[in-house]
């Protein structure tokens, strides 16, 4: 009877242990949170900063899949991590190793030999294999009163996640507001990210969200802009007081001056016509008089 033939497990086999409680992932188009790598580094006690190398070994050796998916309940998409076949046989032998043994498992003060099989029914709330695992790693031993504030736990541990990812994000919205990150801002961003703990996937996934989102709102900007700089031209002039207005607008939206100058001849030929055209028309209006009056 020992505590130390749980905590033997390495780190792969926890992360297989952790990825058999989810079955059938891939045939579902949105993936549960639990299988990001945040959700997988708190369920099994693996470190950030080592979690995406082991992952790579069990995708190289064929035993977890990675898929970028809709994740439920986040805005972007992200990377998945689920067993495959041959990683499902490898967690089942795992897990069947795991449930026959026997440790020291306190309950209302006392202690006494139980199998890990047994702990799941003593406690109030639903308790995983790798939970078990993972808290017999972390506090050296398995206690009813530790085992039943994991929940707490791991709702805070994910809510500070957010909050640091909600916080990078905000930071990384302001370096890239005018289209462009400059070497200060990238080193300030770069120094948050590592005191926030934020993965380079992380980093990947919202610097995306945002170039997209900034590159829709440029869209849109240029959308109304133009529509702004047909109004301007219907009487084919743009006096003093439009041109004060559409220079505002064009700061406000974060139009360039060649992209000013691009739409102005796109709208300019779109409602005046290609050079010349109004001397054309004017020919053509006196030949049509002269004509009419023989």
């Amino acid at each position: 009877m020992s505590i130390e033939e749980l905590t033997a497990f390495t780190s792969k086999e926890r992360i297989l242990l952790y990825l058999s409680d989810f079955l059938h992932m891939d045939e579902r188009y949105e993936l549960p949170a639990d299988l990001t790598q945040e959700s997988i580094a708190f369920g099994t006690g693996v470190q950030r900063k080592h979690l995406s190398q082991y992952l790579d070994d069990l995708m190289t050796e064929i035993l977890v899949i990675e898929r970028k998916a809709h994740i439920h309940g986040m805005k972007q998409r992200m990377n998945g991590y689920y067993l495959s076949a041959g990683g499902f046989a490898r967690a089942k032998e795992l897990r069947m190793k795991i449930e026959q043994i026997v440790v020291p498992f306190t309950m209302n003060g006392t202690t006494s030999k139980t199998k890990v099989s047994e702990i799941d029914d003593a406690t109030s709330i639903h308790l995983s294999l790798c939970d078990i695992v993972r808290e017999a790693i972390q506090q050296g031993r398995l206690d009813m009163d530790d085992l039943e504030t994991i929940e707490d736990r791991r709702r805070e541990a994910l809510e500070k996640e957010e909050q640091a990812s909600d916080t990078y994000r905000r930071a990384l919205m302001t370096a890239w507001r005018d289209g462009r990150v400059t070497a200060t801002e990238r080193f300030l961003v770069e120094e948050l990210r590592k005191h926030l703990k934020i993965t380079d996937e992380q980093n990947k996934a919202l610097e995306n969200e945002i170039i997209r989102k900034l590159a829709q709102d440029h869209m849109e900007f240029r959308r109304i802009y133009r529509t702004v700089l047909e109004v301007a031209l219907a009487d084919r002039e743009i006096s003093g007081p439009e041109e004060v207005i559409l220079d505002n607008l064009r700061r406000v939206m974060r139009i360039s001056r060649n992209e000013h100058d691009d739409l102005f001849k796109e709208v300019e030929l779109a409602v005046c016509g290609p050079p010349g055209c109004e001397k054309d028309l004017q020919k053509e209006a006196m030949r049509l008089i002269k004509e009419q009056s023989q």
